[in-house]
């Protein structure tokens, strides 16, 4: 059967004989009420729904309604072209009718500066949508002013350079994905931001001092993953993961990846970590062979904490301290409910401490599941290597656990997973 474009679809209707479906002639999405064909444009890519302009004069500007609109520059001919292109569109959109836009700024091997896009987008912005997101995929960060918008509700900006502003205020944005942005410091060296309803925050690989934000929901789920170089002799340097991590001492849902754990492990013996009062669910990533000195300080910071989740990952050419301390976390032995912890299992020494230090010393612990990555490798019929799960083993160390527990409550489960990795052929 031939592929029908979007453009065939709107110029026909769909219907079904006997189980088959089959293109009519009559036209029944123009009978539509205008506000649901706009609808139906928005479920069609950016370039189709422009060339619906063609199909009649009634079709003509109708794509410039369409509520959310998304632009790739590498569907253009050059920069100049995009921009001319969404200065047409919104001269001839409404505003009212506008809820999202998102621009991706492809590679250009030029590398042409990206500030092209300033001026128009500083149009969009102003305007009072909902949905607004930038990507440049270029070496050159893309500058913006991101003014104060009452009714954004999501906000991704990728690679760009937000210019100096003092103070921001989103009073109805649930999610914030903020990666490889880089910050005003100059002039505004303190930036706040204020987001009452903010339910989700990704924050990755930013450049920025110090920010504060000063509302935002309790409930919100945050993600952090930052890594930067700092210097010990600067004291403001070595409060830069204090400060990011004193914004969410209230929330009840964090997910810290390893580079921030990493800065962690690095500065605990000059600043402790601030105390995360609420929180409830916390999923880290670190060093195996770090493992046993930063985890009981994470844990120490989170009195509350029911639920962790804790994925151990190697580090080669590192020496492994698998001395634990005496003084037990207070989440330890009044709240904690759920352990899963994953491992690739290349140090049997610390994974088994770190099992026994939970199943020794958590009174409230209702389940353990213990993920590891537990294979071997034989020739199948034709003599290739393949991965075969080793049974026996599984087998002693679930028995290896089995008792003493402190919580007669807690289920202990060992589950395996095998590593994405092509297999040998010797």
């Amino acid at each position: 059967m031939a592929n029908i474009s979007g453009v065939d679809l709107l110029s026909s209707s769909l219907v079904e004989e006997d189980g088959v479906k089959i293109i009519s002639g009559e036209d029944r999405i123009s009978l539509l009420p205008e506000s649901l064909q706009c609808h139906i444009l928005s479920f069609l890519a950016t370039q189709e729904t422009v060339r619906t302009s063609v199909l009649s004069s009634a079709w003509r500007h109708l794509w410039a309604q369409v509520p959310i609109f998304e632009i790739e520059s590498s569907k253009f001919l050059n920069d100049e072209a995009c921009v001319e292109f969404i200065d047409k569109f919104l001269n001839i959109q409404s505003e009212s009718c506008l809820e999202g836009f998102d621009l991706v700024i492809g590679k250009d091997d030029s590398k042409k500066d990206a500030s092209l896009y300033e001026p128009c987008l500083g149009k969009l912005i102003s305007r009072k949508i909902q949905r607004f997101g930038v990507r440049c995929c270029r070496n050159i960060e893309m500058p913006l002013t991101l003014p104060s918008c009452e009714a954004l509700v999501y906000l991704y900006l990728f690679s760009v350079r937000l210019n100096d502003f003092e103070s921001l205020s989103l009073p109805s944005l649930k999610r914030m994905f903020l990666e490889d942005v880089i910050f005003p410091t100059d002039t505004s060296p303190n930036w706040v931001l204020d987001t009452p309803r903010l339910k989700h925050l990704i924050f990755k690989d930013n450049q920025f001092k110090s920010f504060k934000i000063i509302s935002m929901r309790d409930s919100v789920k945050v993600f952090l993953d930052v890594e930067f170089e700092i210097e010990d002799h600067d004291l403001s340097e070595r409060n830069i993961i204090y400060n990011l991590l004193n914004n969410f001492s209230d929330v009840r849902d964090l997910t810290l990846t390893r580079n921030t754990l990493q800065m962690i492990t690095c500065l605990h013996h000059l600043n402790p970590l601030p105390k995360f009062r609420n929180l409830t669910r916390l999923r880290v990533t670190m060093f195996l062979n770090s493992s046993t000195v930063i985890l009981p300080l994470v844990l120490e910071s989170c009195p509350k904490l029911k639920h962790l989740r804790l994925r151990l990952i190697i580090k080669s050419n590192t020496l492994a301290d698998t001395s634990l301390p005496s003084k037990l976390p207070s989440c330890l032995v009044s709240s904690l409910e759920c352990v899963e912890l994953r491992s690739h299992k290349t140090d049997k020494e610390i994974e088994r401490k770190l099992v026994r230090y939970f199943m020794d010393n958590a009174t409230k612990l209702k389940k353990f599941v213990l993920q590891l990555c537990v294979y071997r490798e034989e020739p199948d019929i034709f003599g290739l290597s393949k991965l075969k799960f080793d049974a026996d083993e599984l087998c002693d160390l679930k028995q290896h656990f089995d008792s003493p527990r402190r919580s007669n409550l807690c289920q202990f489960e060992i589950l395996p997973f095998v590593l994405k990795r092509p297999i040998s052929s010797s």
